[in-house]
């Protein structure tokens, strides 16, 4: 082993042994597309295979794009495989229509393809790692792009070292080191056409935009941006556990619905915030792509708002204030539901809804001090002092209910907002109705005007019972 050779496979090992990459005895899935990154990386980890008693197996992905060049690059890593002796397997995709029938860039959808067929065959061979051959002429790259599409700083960070079984043992070397290497050692490798055009933005960036700030600006800017990169990471690492920590103190799941409490909230940095909702954001969606700034702040938005505000996010995600919460879920069908709407002209039981809910009406005299039920689903009402034809419904214009003996008067939705009852279950609540005087909000309070006293004669009883109504 020369010096150079010697100082890129110590730096290698140094790189991945800092962030346990391996360990004695794992299998891993290492792969190859026949390009320098991923031949270099096939050859170190064949230097590296007796010194962690490693098994190998090469997983090779044709794209179906480059259909010539693409058949090349296959039968190169099979002969590539065939010399060492390693277990490789072919995956033959037809990207452009994968792509097109699942709404993804081509870019997606073959980075899609690959890692299926990596998981695959790490399932197949019950192994331990797949190593993918990113450099660190990629990672600057990738930092850069994601910077010019405004990522948040886990964008800046990059790409990881290691992410659940994947590992990237290259990340430290540049892309001169990887080419250098196996031009010395005389190992052919094949070139992707591909990338020697601009038709990618990844690409505008490595032939445009990176020559021209290594020459004219820093020499050492791949360096650089790397080393800033990492600082990024670990500050990114520690604001993970923090937001984490928020998340679990403030944040009620259920059934798919994700509360907090807006006082909660609010005791936390801004930067916290914004982390625990855009967390919660990802978490009802599944995923964040598509998720910017602008629907965190406008999640934000709502701790400032009155009750009842609501916004729509993307994915079908509804966010809405509450009393003293605010929630974030994926928005509900509505149900059509038939309003209520019955006039009561005699005494008898009722269906008030199609869960078998019923009310039922009863006429009694009242005798002297007889006790009033303290029921919520039973009420007594003073029959002489009912006006109209007493009915049955939902809420309409107009409507409202006296909340003193002096004969005050609250609009429905007043009550409604004083009381708590949340916005979306306003329009299915019974009212028992006297026209648009409501004698009883079912569940809630009665009306003043119609309580029973001494000088009640007869007792209008109503109870309403079945479905959610207990007796």
């Amino acid at each position: 082993m020369n010096k150079m050779e010697h100082t890129m496979i110590e730096k290698i090992i140094k790189y991945m042994e800092s962030y346990e990459m391996i360990r004695s005895g794992d299998g891993v899935i290492l792969g190859v597309s026949g390009g320098a990154d991923s031949v270099c990386l096939f050859h170190v980890m064949l230097k590296l295979r007796k010194r962690y008693h490693l098994k190998l197996y090469v997983v090779h992905v044709n794209h179906g794009i480059r259909l010539e060049d693409g058949l090349a690059d296959q039968k190169y890593v099979e002969h590539l495989c065939e010399q060492h002796e390693i277990p490789c397997k072919v995956y033959s995709f037809d990207v452009k229509k994968y792509a097109k029938q699942n709404g993804l860039s081509e870019e997606e959808a073959g980075r899609k393809l690959r890692y299926q067929s990596f998981y695959q065959e790490l399932k197949k061979w019950e192994a331990d790692k797949i190593a993918v051959a990113h450099n660190m002429d990629d990672q600057a790259e990738t930092v850069l792009f994601h910077m010019f599409r405004g990522s948040g700083m886990k964008g800046l960070a990059g790409i990881m070292p290691m992410r659940d079984q994947i590992i990237r043992p290259l990340l430290r070397i540049s892309r001169q080191e990887i080419e250098n290497y196996l031009n010395e050692r005389q190992i052919p490798f094949q070139t992707d056409v591909t990338n020697m055009t601009d038709a990618y933005a990844r690409n505008k960036i490595r032939l445009r935009i990176m020559p021209y700030v290594k020459e004219q600006i820093n020499a050492q800017a791949i360096s650089n941006i790397v080393r800033t990169s990492t600082m990024v990471s670990e500050v990114e690492g520690y604001l993970e556990r923090v937001t984490q920590e928020a998340f679990d103190r403030i944040v009620v799941v259920e059934k798919g619905q994700y509360s907090f409490d807006v006082e909660a909230i609010t005791k936390e940095d801004i930067v916290v915030q914004k982390r625990v909702i855009r967390q919660i954001i990802g978490l009802v969606a599944g995923k964040l792509k598509d998720i910017e700034e602008k629907h965190v702040l406008d999640v934000l938005s709502l701790l400032a708002k009155s009750v009842g505000k609501q916004i729509d996010l993307p994915y079908g995600i509804c966010a809405r204030r509450k009393y003293k919460q605010i929630i974030i879920e994926k928005r509900k069908e509505k149900e059509e539901k038939q309003p209520i709407c019955m006039s009561i002209d005699k005494m008898g039981e009722y269906s008030i809804s199609e869960k078998e809910e019923f009310i039922r009406f009863e006429l009694k005299e009242y005798k002297k001090n007889m006790l009033i039920p303290k029921n919520r689903y039973t009420k007594w009402f003073d029959y002489d002092k009912i006006k109209n034809t007493i009915s049955v419904r939902t809420r309409m214009q107009g409507d409202f209910i006296q909340i003193d003996q002096r004969g005050s008067k609250k609009k429905l939705k007043s009550f409604f907002v004083d009381n708590k009852i949340p916005q979306e279950i306003r329009d299915q609540i019974p009212l028992v109705c006297d026209d648009h005087h409501i004698m009883w909000v079912v569940g809630e309070r009665i009306s003043e005007a119609y309580k029973v006293t001494e000088q009640t004669k007869k007792i209008l009883v109503v109870e309403v019972y079945g479905g959610k109504h207990v007796r």
